[in-house]
């Protein structure tokens, strides 16, 4: 490998791609393009990566963090394939026509997993699980821990957890595979749905605010109990309303009910549940990552 190698990492976001091309994130040419029909998006992506590759010189490793479902074992045939994702005529696009129309080492895994990834980078020297949850369009999650990526045969799909509704509360949900789960209660589009607004246009005082709240400490109180994580990033476009995070580590706190004495105070919650420490730039920053890791592997 060259002394300062150039990697392209790509965040494929359902509503916007991000890519960038140089030695890191900070030392990178960059775009951001609006998600098109499949082929439109990916002539783009491919156009603005060898444009740079003429400037820059030859690319040493690709990285790719993608929406999904998104296959994710290199073993398997449909590694790199988009799944049963309900952004329409994306189903069975193959990611890796990328990399193979570049010719270089690559590595795919979701948008979730590579902002994982990227805030566990940033976050070092910690020491344990990471969880890096999205709250957008939809619902995400991505585990990372001693420097790579904790997958099982599939990636997580936080977001179609069950939770209890609150009170009250008769939305019959949106997602189009569980109406009420998690994502079909608390998503940015269930939230448009509900109210006509996102979260922040509603304002603090909307009776919104502290429902998703509800929903989403939920969340974090189950993978708590269930991996032990020793941090918890929430970020994503939802997340970013004035006062959510706050309310949902309130609600977390409550809802664990003084069980996990590590967590009786509050502010030792409010420690665990973070905003992303590298802002917007989590998954692109992943995406390096794996680029990092593809090379590697080659050499």
């Amino acid at each position: 490998m060259r002394l300062n190698p150039i990697f392209a990492a790509i965040e494929a976001g359902g509503t916007k791609w991000r890519i960038a091309v140089g030695t890191s994130v900070k030392q990178s040419s960059r775009i951001e393009i609006e998600t098109r029909e499949p082929n439109e998006t990916l002539d783009e992506v491919l156009a603005f990566i060898e444009r740079e590759v003429k400037l820059q010189g030859p690319l040493a490793g690709l990285g790719i963090g993608s929406f999904g479902p998104l296959g994710i074992d290199p073993s398997m045939p449909d590694y790199g394939v988009i799944g049963r994702t309900p952004k329409p005529n994306w189903k069975g696009v193959d990611l890796k026509a990328i990399p193979r129309r570049l010719d270089v080492p690559y590595q795919i895994d979701t948008d979730v997993n590579a902002a994982a990834l990227g805030e566990l980078d940033a976050c070092a020297p910690l020491q344990g699980k990471l969880i890096y949850i999205t709250v957008g369009t939809g619902i995400g999650g991505g585990v990372a821990e001693h420097g790579t990526i904790s997958s099982g045969i599939d990636h997580p799909e936080m977001g179609h957890l069950p939770v209890r509704r609150v009170a009250g509360d008769d939305y019959p949900g949106c997602c189009p595979f569980h109406g009420d789960c998690l994502e079909g209660l608390a998503s940015g589009t269930a939230i448009l749905d509900r109210w006509g607004a996102d979260l922040t246009a509603l304002g603090s005082n909307h009776e919104g605010l502290p429902l998703i709240a509800n929903y989403l400490g939920q969340l974090v109180v189950s993978l708590t109990l269930v991996t032990a994580p020793r941090q918890i990033i929430i970020g994503g476009g939802v997340a970013q309303a004035p006062g959510l995070l706050e309310q949902i580590q309130q609600e977390a706190h409550r809802q664990l009910g003084g069980y996990l004495s590590r967590y009786d105070e509050l502010d030792s919650l409010i420690s665990l549940v973070q905003r992303p420490r590298l802002g917007s730039h989590s998954g692109l920053h992943g995406a390096f990552l794996l680029a990092q890791q593809a090379a590697r592997a080659e050499t």
